[in-house]
C-alpha cells in the first residue's frame, strides 16, 4: 500500500478543484467529506520506481546543466543512462 497524506479543505467544491491540480502534478486523491470535516486523501499516482527514476532524471539532467556536460539522460531498463547525445 503507497503512503498517503491527509489534507483537510473548507468545502467539498475546493477538494473537487484541488483534487484535479494535484493529478496534474502526479497525485491522485479522494475526497472525504463526513458532515463534520472535508480532506483529501493525496497519495502519489505512479509507482514507486516510476517516481524514483523520474526524480533521479530530472537531477541528473539538473547537473549536467549546471556543469555543461554535453550528455543526455535516457531511460533504460527501469533505470537511466548518462550518454553523449546521438549515441
Amino acid at each position: 500500500m503507497s503512503e498517503s497524506i491527509e489534507i483537510h479543505v473548507p468545502r467539498a467544491g475546493i477538494g473537487d478543484e484541488l483534487s484535479a491540480a494535484l493529478l496534474e502534478h502526479g497525485f491522485v486523491s479522494e475526497l472525504v467529506d463526513n458532515g463534520d470535516v472535508c480532506a483529501l486523501q493525496v497519495s502519489y499516482a505512479a509507482p514507486e520506481q516510476d517516481r524514483l527514476v523520474a526524480e533521479a532524471t530530472h537531477a541528473i539532467e539538473s547537473w549536467l546543466a549546471d556543469r555543461g556536460l554535453p550528455l543526455v539522460v535516457q531511460r533504460a531498463n527501469g533505470g537511466a543512462v548518462v550518454r553523449p547525445p546521438g549515441d
